[in-house]
């Protein structure tokens, strides 16, 4: 699978998924280009990190910027003409973003869509966005199915994403841009993000000190294993989903 060496370019590439992501693809032999804001949503040290071992890597080329200033990615973009684009960057945090709805409509909507445009004028091979199981809001039936509706989002993050995925399908069906949108739910391991539940509960368990606990404790929650996801956005690399236009003029 993926025998070929493929230009890629990997937005959020020192994010927890970005980072895993590229390391897996350079460890085949291809090329990519990460861009990445190093914002201080979390500890900017980790990201420093991460890129630290993605900058090891010969065939791996890095911009720091941010995807809504269009200019910057642009001029990335053209410069290394990848054919596939791996967009994962994102501001992220459901509880953040009632604070801080600003960054989440800029980098989630704004950011996603430069790229978008950006992609569509380079004719991208495959374009593969990640969204976020957020998006299915207050829908009451368990399990959750790609063919469910998804119009009750309930947060402004969700909102954000939700948005992305419905910019991404017009532009998809207006040019034939070949687009896979990946919803992912609640990744966890190694080199992961410090706010989530998993090391939270670890670190005031070390020391000594209660968790939180919400809605009683009457909770569930789905996580899925990093290199699950890793594997399964590799495997899509070369699976570029067919568009009908729906371009009539």
């Amino acid at each position: 699978v993926n025998k070929l060496i493929m230009k890629i370019f990997v937005t959020g590439s020192s994010g927890f998924i970005g980072f895993h992501l590229s390391k897996k693809l350079l460890n085949n032999g291809h090329k990519v280009y990460g861009f990445d804001s190093m914002n201080n949503y979390y500890d900017i040290k980790l990201k420093q990190e991460r890129l630290k071992i993605l900058k090891s890597y010969k065939n791996f080329f890095f911009t720091r910027g941010n995807i809504e200033k269009y200019n910057i990615l642009n001029k990335s973009l053209f410069k290394f003409k990848p054919s596939i684009i791996i967009h994962l960057a994102a501001q992220a945090g459901v509880r953040y973003s009632i604070d801080n709805p600003d960054v989440y409509l800029n980098s989630n909507i704004l950011g996603t869509f430069n790229l978008i445009k950006i992609a569509n004028k380079l004719r991208i091979k495959h374009l593969i966005i990640g969204s976020s199981s957020s998006v299915y809001g207050a829908n009451k039936k368990i399990p959750f199915k790609e063919i469910d509706k998804t119009d009750h989002q309930v947060s402004v993050y969700a909102a954000t994403k939700k948005s992305a995925e419905s910019l991404a399908h017009s532009y998809s069906s207006l040019w034939k841009l070949p687009i896979t949108m990946l919803r992912f739910f609640t990744v966890y391991g190694p080199w992961g993000r410090p706010d989530m539940a998993y090391f939270k509960f670890t670190k005031k368990i070390l020391d000594g000190k209660k968790i939180d606990i919400y809605n009683k404790g009457k909770m569930f929650r789905d996580y899925t294993y990093i290199d699950d996801i890793v594997d399964g956005i590799y495997k899509l690399l070369n699976k570029v989903p067919s568009i009908k236009s729906k371009k009539k003029f």
